[in-house]
């Protein structure tokens, strides 16, 4: 082979992959501007909505507003929206692979999502209701075992061990919701005795 058959095969190389390259930025450019539209939606009728009052233990906790959080996840969402129309049309072949690691992240994302409401509605729980400390403590205590059973469902474990770590948090914390009840409501008369 010459370097003039080279200097062809590559060219035609190049022609075959151009319509897909076209498309990968027009589908990069339109995924852009649904990302510019939804972020300028979802700023308003977060604005309007006044969520970030709602959610202020969450700023405490993280740092962030809460509308800047569905802002950001919005902003994941088309990401990952343009990166897997992206490899179906550019890597057709590696749809499965996408599919997996979309679905972990998802999985990842929601777990996230889930421990934020957990600590927003212990917070406010407590917060509307006069609380002693040791029952703040223990809410905190219960929150932190169902975040432990939310991220053991996300780990790479096999199902056997999710499932014997699964029940073995839920019988802990049945056990200390028990005791710390009888406790809390009975304390009392123990104490006079």
């Amino acid at each position: 082979m010459n370097v003039e058959e080279s200097v062809l095969l590559a060219l035609k190389d190049v022609e075959a992959l151009l319509p897909k390259l076209i498309l990968s930025v027009f589908v990069l450019i339109l995924f852009f501007f649904v990302g510019l539209i939804l972020n300028k939606i979802f700023s308003k009728v977060l604005e309007i909505v006044k969520i970030d009052e709602m959610f202020k233990p969450f700023e405490k906790y993280s740092g962030l507003s809460f509308s800047t959080f569905i802002l950001a996840i919005t902003n994941v969402v088309i990401a990952l929206a343009a990166l897997y129309t992206l490899a179906s049309t550019i890597f057709p072949g590696s749809i499965e692979f996408v599919n997996s690691i979309l679905e972990y992240l998802a999985r990842i994302i929601s777990v996230l999502f889930l421990i934020s409401v957990v600590f927003v509605a212990v917070s406010k729980i407590t917060e509307k209701i006069a609380v002693e400390q040791k029952m703040k403590s223990f809410m905190t205590l219960i929150s932190l075992y169902i975040i432990l059973v939310l991220l053991i469902d996300v780990t790479n474990l096999s199902q056997e061990v999710k499932s014997a770590l699964s029940w073995g948090l839920s019988i802990g914390m049945g056990i200390s919701i028990g005791v710390f009840s009888f406790w809390y409501f009975f304390h009392d008369v123990f104490g006079k005795n």
